[in-house]
């Protein structure tokens, strides 16, 4: 998704199902779902007075239906069976989010062949991923981040940065200026901590959890000075797992903002009291900036393609298990070499068998298409 909910156009999901069997095989329906789920909870109150707050809900879905249920089954000859599928998701959806303590957003694909009644039915599902980047054209890429301020007119300092835009496994690049106006006041320390924030929203109610992703302390005898001012330049790695930081998020249901927090520690010599003062710069972690091309889908070698097997894994107890051992949904017939990089959609197509000429299959996006 390229901008906010209210700016993304949306995107289009491909992909294909492929069924491949080795011998004749009743099926009595086969299906393909997309569902999108949310779910947000969390514990409230103290003591025997604890109670959960949660909320479920399905945030998008949508079925094909391959080969139609009908009285009689159907029977498909040896081979590999494929049907295409295409979907637009509406840019209103809110992107996937994982790794929070107290709730996530989570998409999947989900396929079932259905069997006779004595057989096992067959099932596979993937794991969709949706993530959400600026618009190209975003002031927030142009934006530089500085905060100044004059305390009481004894102590003045600036932090600045060029940008405010990150991407998980930068380095965020801090410039700081400290300037001690009253003689009699010197800097001590200056920390600098790096903070994620998550909101949760059940309705109206709303809870919000912080944690600590990194600290960076300087002491100011480290600090390039000049009389009674101080310079120093800062960096603060960001971590390149989403389990220690997540992509900030604005939608209804999770909320993720980051900030970057300072503290300045100094005294008075004179008296020899401490002060501490303290202030923020909001920053923003994006998936991919509108200068990388990691926008761009993965190649299908990226991707684990793996044989979905039987439900039952004491399948070899059965009766039926010479036959039923046969089938199997699979995501990928086989690895081809040209696809090294990502093809086009009518490009996979013709690379793969021709299904079996069954009048009670549906046709194969091509065909739908192109009519001959």
């Amino acid at each position: 998704m390229h901008g906010s909910q209210t700016e993304s156009v949306g995107c289009v999901l491909r992909g294909q199902l492929v069924l491949a069997i080795t011998e004749p095989t009743k099926f009595k329906e086969i299906r393909l779902f997309f569902q999108g789920n949310s779910k947000v909870g969390w514990l409230d109150g103290e003591g025997i007075g604890q109670y959960y707050k949660g909320e479920e809900k399905i945030l998008y879905q949508h079925d094909w239906i391959f080969l139609p249920g009908d009285k009689d089954y159907h029977v498909l000859k040896p081979d590999n069976y494929h049907w295409d599928f295409e979907l637009i998701l509406p840019g209103t959806l809110p992107e996937t989010i994982e790794e929070c303590k107290y709730g996530s957003i989570k998409y999947i694909l989900k396929a079932v062949a259905e069997r006779n009644t004595f057989a096992l039915n067959l099932h596979t599902q993937r794991k969709v991923t949706i993530v959400r980047s600026l618009l190209p054209d975003s002031l927030e890429y142009m934006q530089t981040a500085v905060v100044t301020h004059n305390w009481r007119n004894k102590i003045q300092y600036e932090f600045s940065m060029n940008s405010k835009v990150f991407r998980l496994g930068d380095k965020i690049p801090i410039f700081l200026e400290l300037k001690s106006i009253d003689e009699n006041f010197k800097f001590q320390t200056i920390s600098c901590m790096f903070k994620e924030y998550a909101t949760y929203s059940i309705g109206a109610i709303q809870k919000t959890h912080a944690k600590v992703i990194k600290i960076v302390s300087a002491d100011v005898n480290s600090f390039s000075r000049d009389m009674n001012s101080w310079n120093h330049f800062m960096e603060i790695s960001i971590p390149n797992n989403l389990t220690y930081c997540l992509y900030d998020t604005q939608n209804d249901i999770i909320r993720i903002k980051h900030q970057l927090k300072f503290f300045m520690t100094f005294f008075n010599i004179v008296n020899n009291i401490h002060f501490e003062l303290r202030t923020y710069l909001s920053i923003i972690i994006t998936p991919a900036s509108c200068y990388s091309n990691d926008m761009n889908l993965p190649a299908y070698g990226e991707n684990c393609v793996n044989t979905t097997n039987i439900e039952d894994d004491q399948i070899s107890t059965s009766p039926l298990s010479n036959f039923s051992s046969t089938c199997s949904l699979v995501e990928s017939i086989h690895e081809i070499e040209e696809m090294s990089k990502l093809p086009s959609y009518r490009s996979i197509a013709s690379l793969i068998p021709v299904p079996l000429a069954d009048s009670s299959l549906p046709p194969t996006y091509d065909a739908s298409v192109n009519p001959r």
